[in-house]
Formats: structure tokens, sequence, C-alpha cells
């Protein structure tokens, strides 16, 4: 592969300037809480439930053979209707 030499110096200038972002010492090392996250731990441990070994087994949910049909109608028709901004519908 050729290189030629300025596409070498910017390489090198390149990795000089990425080389003064590392540092040995985390910046906020001693000033982190240690408890720092511990809301979302807590949150999440309330609201998570396991799944019983059935539930887990039964992943198939079948398709709606007319609801099918129908999205294809409206799409061939161009009779899709764009929803509005922020409402929210449930089937």
């Amino acid at each position: 592969m050729y290189l030629n030499t300025k596409s070498i110096f910017c390489g090198g200038i390149a990795l000089f300037i990425l080389n003064g972002c590392a540092t040995a010492k985390p910046a906020l090392e001693g000033r982190i809480d240690p408890h720092l996250g511990s809301a979302v731990k807590a949150n999440i441990a309330a609201q998570f439930v396991a799944p019983s070994p059935q539930q887990k087994a039964n992943t198939y949910i079948p398709a709606d053979p007319n609801r099918a049909a129908l999205a294809r109608k409206n799409y061939r028709e161009n009779t899709i209707d764009t929803p509005a901004a922020g409402s929210q519908t449930s089937r």
C-alpha cells in the first residue's frame, strides 16, 4: 500500500493529539458517590418480574391474517392513516 508523507504526517499529528486525551487517573476519582445509581438499581429490582417456565416456553404469537390482509389493502390503495403527533392508539 502506498502512503505519502502527507498522510503519515497527519496520522502522526492525530496520534499526538489523541495522546493528550489519555490520563493515568480518572478526573473525578474520589469525588463520585459510591451509591450513585442505587435508585436506578432499586427501580429495576422493584419492576422486574421473572417469567415462569411456562411463559418462557410460550413465545409463539400467531399472526392475524385479517389484519395483514387489511394492511396490504390499505397500502395498495394508499389509504394509510398517518398518526397525529402525540396520540396513542391501542388495538
